[in-house]
C-alpha cells in the first residue's frame, strides 16, 4: 500500500450547505434525531462543470440528508495535490481520479475500497467489461464515468475557404498546413501530452512496435524514439502546430489555429467559439498514414471514481459514488460536461433531456463505433514520460545544435529509468 492506514480520531466539522440552484432536485425532511453524516469528494474542472457538480451535490444533501464536503480545481496542479493527499492520509472519502494515478496509487489493489463490497452502489447499469479498468488484482478499486479518446476537430469554414477538406491521413495534414502557414495559420493545436499520444500512434502505424508491453513497460527502442522525435519535430518545423508549451485554445476564437487536438468529453469549448463565429465545426477522423501496420490509437476511462479504503463513512460514500454515476438528478446536472456517461441510468437521462447532442455527444460516437481502437495503457498518461519526451523536442527546436538523434536517445535513456 502507498501508506499505513492510520485511523482519524476526530471528527469533520460540518460545511457550509450549497446554496447553488441550477437543478431542481427533491427534498428531504430531516428529523430532530438524525445522525448528520458529513463526507468529502473531491474532482477536477473548470468553472461550468464545477459549477454543475456543486448543484447535483446539493440534491443528493437534500434526498439523503448527508452533506459533501467538496474539494475541487482546475486539472492543472491537481495531481501534486493528491500526491501530498494520499501519502499523507488527508484524501477525500471519494474522489475522481485520472486514469494513470489509480495504477501509481494502488498497484496491489488495496488503496481504495473494494467497490463490489458496497451494497449501495449498484452495478447492473454498466456493462461487465466495462468495469476492467478500475479491477487491480481482482479488487474493483474504481468506476469509470465514461470512455475518452483523442479527437480532432477543425473549424470547417475556414478550412473551407482555403479550398481544403479535413484532413483523413497524416500526410494530407502536412498538405493542408503548407497552404496555411502562408498566412500564419497553424493547422492544428496539441498539448504536451497530445505531442506525446500523437507520436505514439504514428510510431505504431509506421513501424507496428508496441509503445508499451501488456505488462504496462515500456517497449520503445532507442530507433523508435528517434522516429517518434523526428515526426514531432516535423509537425512544428512545417508549421502544422505550435510546441506544446505554446499551446493557447483560445487561438481558435482568433483565427489563428483551424484546429486542434482534444479529448472526446472536452471539445465544448471550440463548439462555442465556432458558433460565436458562425462558423461550422467538424470532427475529423483519427489521422492514420496510408498503409498502417497497427491503427495506433487508443480509448481510455475519462475519469474513475474511487472511495479511500479506510473511510469512517463507507455506507454514505457509496451513495454517493452511485448518485454520481446513476443518479438521474446528477446527470442532467452534470449534463455533457463529463461527456457521455457509461452508466445506462445516467445516459436515458440525458437523452429524456435531449441533452444527448453537440459535438461531444458527436466524438463520443465516432470513438464508440470505431472497433479498431484498442484499451489504452495506463503508463501512457505517465507524467514524466511526457515531460522527458517535451523536454527532447523543446531541445531540439531551441538549440540547434541539438540533433534529433542526440535529443531521442538523451530521452529515450531517461524513460528507461522511469518506474511503470
Amino acid at each position: 500500500m502507498v501508506r499505513n492506514k492510520m485511523k482519524r480520531s476526530v471528527a469533520f466539522m460540518t460545511a457550509a450547505a450549497l446554496t447553488l440552484g441550477l437543478c431542481s432536485c427533491h427534498e428531504r425532511v430531516i428529523a430532530a434525531n438524525d445522525e448528520r453524516i458529513e463526507i468529502s469528494f473531491s474532482w477536477w474542472g473548470g468553472d461550468e462543470r464545477n459549477e454543475r457538480t456543486l448543484n447535483g451535490l446539493k440534491g443528493f444533501t437534500e434526498e439523503t440528508g448527508v452533506t459533501v464536503r467538496p474539494r475541487y480545481a482546475e486539472f492543472s496542479g491537481f495531481k501534486s495535490k493528491m500526491d501530498t493527499q494520499i501519502f499523507s492520509g488527508t484524501e477525500a472519502d471519494v474522489m475522481q481520479l485520472n486514469y494513470d494515478w489509480l495504477y501509481q496509487y494502488s498497484k496491489d489493489g488495496e488503496e481504495f475500497y473494494d467497490l463490489t463490497q458496497l451494497e449501495d452502489i449498484d452495478l447492473s447499469t454498466y456493462p461487465e467489461t466495462s468495469l476492467n479498468c478500475g479491477r487491480i488484482d481482482g479488487k474493483l478499486q474504481a468506476i469509470p464515468y465514461g470512455f475518452n479518446a483523442l479527437t480532432f476537430v477543425y473549424n470547417k469554414t475556414l478550412l473551407d475557404s482555403y479550398g481544403l477538406s479535413v484532413p483523413e491521413t497524416w500526410e494530407e495534414l502536412f498538405e493542408d498546413a503548407a497552404v496555411l502557414r502562408r498566412d500564419g495559420v497553424y493547422l492544428l493545436s496539441l498539448t504536451e501530452k497530445f505531442f506525446w499520444m500523437t507520436a505514439c500512434a504514428y510510431l505504431e502505424q509506421t513501424t507496428g512496435h508496441h509503445v508499451f508491453d501488456e505488462k504496462g513497460k515500456l517497449a520503445l527502442t532507442n530507433e523508435d524514439m528517434r522516429i517518434m522525435l523526428d515526426f514531432s519535430n516535423r509537425l512544428v518545423e512545417e508549421k502544422v502546430t505550435a510546441l506544446g508549451s505554446e499551446y493557447d485554445r483560445r487561438e481558435f476564437t482568433m483565427l489563428r489555429m483551424a484546429g486542434a487536438v482534444s479529448w472526446t468529453s472536452d471539445p465544448g469549448y471550440f463548439e462555442t467559439a465556432a458558433a460565436d463565429l458562425k462558423m461550422e465545426l467538424e470532427i475529423g477522423p483519427y489521422l492514420t498514414t496510408d498503409a498502417y501496420k497497427e491503427y495506433g490509437w487508443y480509448e481510455k476511462p475519462t475519469g474513475l471514481y474511487a472511495i479511500r479504503s479506510d473511510t469512517e463513512q463507507p455506507k454514505a460514500a457509496g451513495k454517493l459514488l452511485n448518485y454520481l454515476i446513476n443518479s438521474a438528478d446528477m446527470a442532467a446536472c452534470v449534463g455533457m460536461t463529463k461527456g457521455v456517461p457509461i452508466s445506462r441510468a445516467a445516459e436515458e437521462a440525458l437523452e429524456a433531456h435531449g441533452m444527448l447532442e453537440g459535438v461531444e455527444y458527436k466524438a463520443n460516437r465516432m470513438m464508440m463505433t470505431e472497433p479498431r481502437l484498442k484499451a489504452m495503457s495506463p503508463s501512457m498518461e505517465n507524467s514524466q514520460l511526457i515531460e522527458i519526451y517535451a523536454d527532447a523536442l523543446n531541445d531540439v527546436y531551441y538549440n540547434r545544435h541539438i540533433t534529433v538523434p542526440t535529443a531521442a536517445d538523451r530521452a529515450w535513456e531517461k524513460m528507461m529509468g522511469v518506474e511503470l
